[in-house]
């Protein structure tokens, strides 16, 4: 399984189990309930060349008996045969409330080598809480995250100076991180905006390029008035959104 290996082993044990035990996408017996969950703040995790990738996940479960554990497990493609699952770096911390609550955070650590390019996109959280009554929540799609490429984006205005209504042109490249061999390359076909800001105002798009297949952008727009030119990325599921530095452009 190439380089996935390594996030395989971490959760080996724990996805064999999940996976012949859970017959359906949501089981409850009694009155156990997955009450919330998040991943990373709601944010997406965008990996890219550092050795690791850390966050978070928090789970809050009840339970009339209280809650005796709570298993996290994030997982990619269906559950009963995923493509990619990732358990937890360590032990919980967690706070109990009237007895009946369990909040909990586990940390997380995710290595680009450890990942192909396909598992860019949309992770998902299974959850096991376990009642001390013996009552269970599994919930195979407590929340999901965006596991994304990390990108980069430059921009480059001129002349500089330029007279007021003569062109400017302004040029970039896009790419984003390949983490087979841990490069960034240029990101082709993409819709990036061109957007401009006076020194005392906020960005607003100008026009939208499309990237080249080597991810080169290139547009022209006619000086008005002084301020900074840039290109904004969006983002998808897959690859981080990202800024380029605003460079300045004087017009006399």
């Amino acid at each position: 399984m190439g380089k996935r290996a390594a996030a395989t082993v971490v959760a080996s044990l724990t996805i064999t189990c999940l996976c012949t035990s859970t017959a359906t996408a949501d089981t409850r017996v009694g009155d156990t309930q997955v009450l919330a969950a998040s991943i990373n703040g709601g944010k997406p995790v965008v990996i890219g060349t550092a050795a690791q990738t850390r966050f978070t996940v928090t789970v809050t479960a009840s339970d009339s008996s209280g809650i005796d554990y709570i298993d996290p497990l994030l997982y990619r493609g269906p559950i009963t045969d995923p493509t990619g699952y990732l358990a937890a770096a360590g032990e919980p911390e967690c706070t109990v409330s009237d007895d009946v609550t369990t909040r909990c955070t586990w940390h997380f650590a995710m290595d680009h080598s450890w990942l192909q390019t396909s598992d860019a996109g949309t992770w998902r959280l299974h959850v096991n809480a376990t009642a001390k009554d013996g009552d269970h929540h599994w919930k195979d799609s407590a929340a999901s995250v965006d596991f994304q490429r990390a990108s980069k984006l430059t921009a480059n205005a001129g002349p500089e100076p330029v007279a007021t209504g003569k062109p400017i042109t302004v040029t970039g490249t896009l790419s984003r991180v390949n983490w087979i061999d841990s490069r960034y390359h240029g990101y082709a076909n993409q819709r990036v905006s061109l957007q401009f800001r006076t020194a005392s105002g906020t960005y607003s798009t100008v026009k939208t390029v499309t990237a080249s297949s080597t991810g080169y952008l290139k547009t022209t727009v006619t000086a008005g008035r002084d301020g900074y030119w840039r290109y904004s990325y969006a983002g998808n599921a897959g690859t981080a959104a990202v800024n380029a530095p605003g460079d300045f452009v004087d017009v006399r």
